[in-house]
């Protein structure tokens, strides 16, 4: 039986999921930063956060719960997040705003577990499923007041973006009414010390499958601007407009996963797969911002499917006492995917060429295999269907 969890406790919980998407506040004024440092390369603005996530996530979630409390995690990622963040703001050193951008990817690093294994280690059962749903529909609207913030201060200067990290402070309040689930009890061994539980192979195998993913999908929705100018389907605005929709129903399928799963079941990953796999397919084939945007909507949806649904798994595949640091393996990959995926467009420059087309149409190939191989293999123990 899990403990009871107050209201203030619960939403400390989900605070935690709401400040997660920090990395983005600059995506809307990466133009400006790139005028502001033509001879450097800009990406890394973007990039070399989710580099410093992965590190952070996995010594944070190995020590998460047992010798580091949880609200003392939420508080020192919070502080170390707004630090990085707003540091950019105070110079004019390309180095010095690199600097701030690895702190920043530090205090995400810390931070980006505690969400969903809070809701694992407090929560089980339907109650677990709806809420990882919530947490990643807040995940995808702090995406958006984050890209909000930073496109409305990037009219005022460069700096002035950075600031749009602030909205973490709600971050840093509500941590210190994080509740602290039970810790769990190995049984011990007749005539022996108790035995260490070890994390499921399965995990590794969930973390590589989001890696994936991001290697996948990041490259897509970085050059989307470029393809709908290609495809003369808008620009720039249009792409703006799509890439808002990605999120809108990104937050429509966090807040619908638990009914949604209630329904599917071991059918859910499938599901989200093909999903994915048809949505893209329209983004490489769609001729209108309209098409593309269907499509998009549909990649959103699907991920915030497979997102809590892979956690889940995480809560039920692996010993109780093992979830903090699965967690943070899953998150810590899907971070790193995302600073892969530069390199994968390098790639697939150089053997196939044609990058901005090539890369949906293998993103749609492997994902459409993973739905098909998800439909066959059922994932979950029988007695957790």
């Amino acid at each position: 039986m899990k403990k009871q969890v107050s209201p203030l406790g619960f939403l400390a919980v989900m605070s935690m999921f709401l400040i997660s998407m920090g990395v983005t506040v600059t995506t809307p004024a990466m133009a400006i930063i790139a005028a502001q440092f033509p001879e450097n390369n800009y990406a890394l603005v973007s990039t070399l956060p989710t580099l410093f996530v992965v590190p952070a996530s996995l010594v944070c979630g190995s020590i998460l719960g047992k010798q580091l409390k949880y609200r003392i995690c939420g508080i020192a990622g919070s502080v170390i997040f707004l630090f990085g963040g707003i540091l950019p703001a105070f110079t004019t050193s390309w180095t010095v705003v690199l600097v701030g951008r690895a702190i920043l990817g530090l205090g995400l690093g810390i931070l980006s577990p505690l969400g969903n294994a809070l809701v694992l280690g407090l929560y089980d059962g339907q109650k677990q499923a709806k809420y990882l749903g919530y947490g990643t529909l807040l995940m995808n609207a702090g995406g958006i007041v984050y890209q909000m913030l930073g496109g409305a201060l990037a009219g005022i200067s460069w700096q002035a973006v950075f600031y749009g990290h602030l909205f973490g402070a709600v971050g840093l309040i509500m941590a210190f009414f994080i509740p602290e689930p039970d810790v769990p009890q190995v049984e011990a061994v007749a005539e022996g010390p108790a035995k260490k539980e070890k994390m499921s192979p399965a995990v590794y195998v969930i973390a590589i499958l989001f890696c994936v993913y991001n290697i996948l999908n990041y490259p897509v929705m970085m050059n989307l601007s470029l393809m709908y100018e290609v495809k003369n389907a808008g620009g720039a605005a249009a792409a703006a407009t799509s890439l808002s929709m990605f999120t809108v129903f990104g937050c429509i399928a966090g807040f619908m996963f638990g009914t949604v799963f209630s329904i599917l079941k071991r059918f859910t990953i499938s599901v989200g797969f093909f999903m994915c796999a048809v949505g893209a397919f329209l983004v490489y084939s769609g001729t209108t911002a309209l098409v593309m945007t269907i499509g998009l909507c549909m990649v959103g949806f699907a991920f915030s499917l497979l997102m809590p649904a892979g956690l889940g798994l995480v809560g039920i595949l692996t010993p109780p006492s093992t979830v903090a640091i699965g967690t943070s393996v899953v998150m810590a990959l899907m971070n790193l995917g995302g600073f892969i995926s530069t390199y994968w467009l390098q790639l697939v420059d150089k053997v196939m060429g044609n990058v901005l087309y090539n890369t949906i149409l293998i993103e749609v190939i492997v994902f459409a295999a993973l739905g098909l191989v998800f439909l066959v293999y059922n994932p979950y123990p029988k007695q957790k269907q």
